[in-house]
């Protein structure tokens, strides 16, 4: 991700003054509406830059002669060979001890290698002043992997790291041992290693324990909130602990958890599919050796979801450090706690007025943040006399170290919400960085042109197609599958960016931030499950254009025509579900037997014909995704929802009871998107409903 240009040189400035819809834009730059189609129109012209168009301009106007062109080449070559040549380095080597060691030598680790009595060799990795990896190896296995950190004083970060390391050695289920590469492991070391560095290039200041104070905080505030959410859940509900767990996970602040899964660092998961669905309690799990791992077997136990990853996905930020000047950027900090003792503010409390709580309509406005002083340099840096003259490492300057939060996965979003969370953090969006890029290119065909790159601001994308199978449940309970012919319609071209790392000053502007995120994770992954897995159906043969199309001799082989049509912008994403009703059927609306039958049933669907409707229409939802990733159905005719539409009285009011009896008939549409968070599932049961509410 292109890197914004911050909107301050203070640190105090741009806290107090860089909010979002505050700051002004550099005088250098204009500012631009990114919602206006005639500002992105100019990704669309064909043109260079932002649309400036080149041509009738030729070599000799641009001022190159043949002997620049000749350097370029070369300068074209010398860059492609680097890219070799850095492609060849990534790759790490296989997992045996020669390539452990070739590893450190590559990355210039200090390494002790000890043999004991049982053949056992031990791999000590100097991983700088703040860190050590011990590494076993038996018969080129890799027996046992120990991670000690000298600021880890409850062994949090040790015990997880060494588990998350020892998995990133040992062959994956499928993996063949000698197909096993030291790449996992390398990008694990490189996390230690860039606390190291930057910790020697500011004075020796631990940042670990920098985000050992901010996941302090976020799981006291987790806890706090665990708490209430069990009281509403009641200790004899099925599952209460895990329950509430996600309740706090996808509708409060998140859940911290420090070396979550197989990722390395601090995670704040914010988000997790189907999480109404709990896996069954797994067994002990079996090491490739064929004996039980209780270090992994005690995780699964805990998080039940890392058992079923692919009903459960989860949706996090990974907190870091990362190099940044401290006059650009407000630095890290390094307090007792972020939060208040008593979590929430008293009652009658005044609330502060601030701007991100009013423009991002924060529910967590009651917590008790806290705003810890700036974490001086307390002493010069020890490294030799070169370092300790150098200005930067002076006692009573401020780091050049800021936290970051990736990503993970990496999530798409409008782009006119892209600015609005830079500017939410303190940063400006650099209109150069403008491109023309879409949800359907970013999330769905990344392989692909984007659609944004031929298509005009203002116009549509083309379509996109996928077939799926969907299990299906009859009244009997019986299963099947059905298949579905899915069709997704974008009728809107709206410019997507895609959010895989954000600076922060203070952990309450990620919680801040957190019932956005999940709007459009859930509707990322409702979407990508029917369209993002599938590649393209082959292309149909070219016909007459007004000639009827192809189809197949039954509706088994035909499949259920599943249509979906997208609108992705701010304040909420609408998904419209368009699916054939369970009663019609091919005899209601028979095929049109030339040109003119076909040219007069597709004037007859777009309502330009005085022809009767279909006994049984389409069933049509339209489904609003809200903050916290709430499901709101705005429009439906699945079930009756006109009951308390009727008049009683001479006075004519409303009949509230089935009023009543109506909007819980919606709800429960609502709810099984929410419990099942499968769209063609989905598709399937509103059939059923739409034959049992008839």
């Amino acid at each position: 991700m292109a890197t914004p240009t911050p909107s301050t040189n203070t640190p105090q400035k741009q806290h107090l003054h860089n909010l979002p819809g505050s700051s002004p834009a550099p005088r250098s730059v204009p500012p631009m509406n990114f919602d206006s189609p005639a500002v992105l129109n100019m990704l669309g012209e064909g043109g260079v830059g932002m649309g400036i168009s080149m041509s009738g301009m030729g070599m000799s106007s641009l001022g190159l002669t043949a002997s620049q062109l000749g350097r370029a080449d070369e300068e074209e070559r010398r860059r492609r060979l680097e890219s070799i040549i850095a492609l060849i380095n990534k790759r790490k080597g296989r997992v045996s001890e020669e390539g452990i060691a070739a590893l450190c030598k590559q990355e210039h680790l200090e390494l002790l290698r000890d043999v004991q009595g049982d053949g056992t060799v031990v791999l000590v990795l100097g991983l700088g002043d703040l860190a050590v990896c011990e590494i076993s190896l038996l018969n080129e296995d890799v027996t046992k992997v120990n991670l000690d950190l000298a600021s880890d004083d409850d062994d949090v970060y040790k015990t997880s790291g060494s588990r998350i390391l020892k998995n990133s050695l040992i062959p994956q289920p499928g993996v063949r041992k000698i197909n096993t590469t030291l790449d996992r492991f390398a990008l694990n070391l490189e996390k230690l290693m860039n606390m190291d560095k930057l910790s020697k290039t500011n004075a020796g200041i631990d940042c670990y324990k920098a985000i050992f104070s901010v996941h302090a905080s976020l799981k006291k505030l987790f806890e706090h909130e665990k708490k209430l959410a069990l009281e509403l859940l009641g200790s004899n509900t099925p599952n209460a602990s895990y329950k509430a767990e996600r309740e706090v996970l996808c509708k409060k602040s998140g859940r911290p958890r420090m070396n979550a899964g197989h990722c390395l660092g601090l995670s704040l998961e914010y988000w997790m599919d189907r999480r109404h669905l709990i896996a069954k309690k797994p067994s002990k799990t079996v090491s490739f050796k064929g004996k039980e791992d209780e270090t992994d077997s005690k995780t699964l136990e805990a998080y039940p979801e890392e058992a079923d990853p692919a009903n459960n996905k989860i949706y996090s930020l990974t907190i870091e450090c990362e190099s940044s000047p401290s006059s650009m950027y407000t630095p890290i900090r390094i307090p007792d706690s972020w939060i208040g003792g008593n979590i929430e503010k008293a009652s009658d409390a005044q609330p502060e007025a601030d701007i991100n709580n009013l423009l991002l309509h924060n529910p967590q406005s009651k917590i008790d943040w806290l705003e810890p002083k700036p974490t001086y340099l307390d002493t010069a840096s020890q490294a030799g006399d070169h370092d300790a003259m150098n200005i930067d490492n002076a006692p009573g300057r401020l780091p050049n170290i800021r936290f970051v939060a990736k990503f993970n996965p990496p999530l798409v979003v409008p782009l006119s919400l892209y600015v609005t969370v830079m500017q939410s953090v303190g940063l400006e969006y650099n209109p150069q960085d403008l491109r023309a890029t879409t949800f359907v290119g970013l999330a769905l065909r990344p392989e692909e042109t984007d659609p944004g790159m031929s298509t005009t601001a203002g116009g549509h994308t083309p379509e996109v197609r996928s077939t799926t199978k969907v299990l299906t449940i009859d009244h009997a309970g019986k299963e099947d599958h059905n298949t579905h012919t899915n069709t997704l319609y974008v009728p809107r071209l709206e410019y997507a960016r895609t959010l895989d790392s954000l600076p922060f000053q203070h952990p309450r502007q990620l919680v801040a931030l957190l019932p956005t995120f999940r709007q459009y994770a859930l509707t990322t992954s409702l979407v990508q499950d029917v369209f993002g897995a599938h590649a393209p159906p082959k292309a149909t043969p070219q016909q007459n254009p007004l000639s009827p199309p192809i189809t197949p001799k039954d509706d088994k082989e035909r499949g259920l025509q599943f249509d979906l049509t997208l609108a992705y912008t701010t304040p909420a994403p609408k998904l419209a579900l368009h699916i054939p009703h369970p009663l019609s059927s091919t005899s209601e609306t028979p095929l049109p037997n030339d040109a003119s039958d076909f040219l007069s049933q597709l004037l007859s669907q777009n309502g330009l014909s005085s022809s009767a409707t279909a006994p049984h229409p389409p069933l049509r939802v339209v489904v609003d995704v809200g903050e916290n990733a709430e499901i709101y159905i705005s429009e439906q005719n699945v079930v009756d929802a006109d009951a308390g539409a009727s008049k009683t009285g001479e006075a004519g009011e409303v009949d509230m009871e089935n009023a009543e009896k109506a909007r819980e008939k919606v709800k429960r549409v609502e709810k099984a998107l929410d419990v099942c968070g499968d769209l063609g599932i989905w598709a399937e049961w509103i059939r059923r409903e739409a034959v049992k509410d008839a």
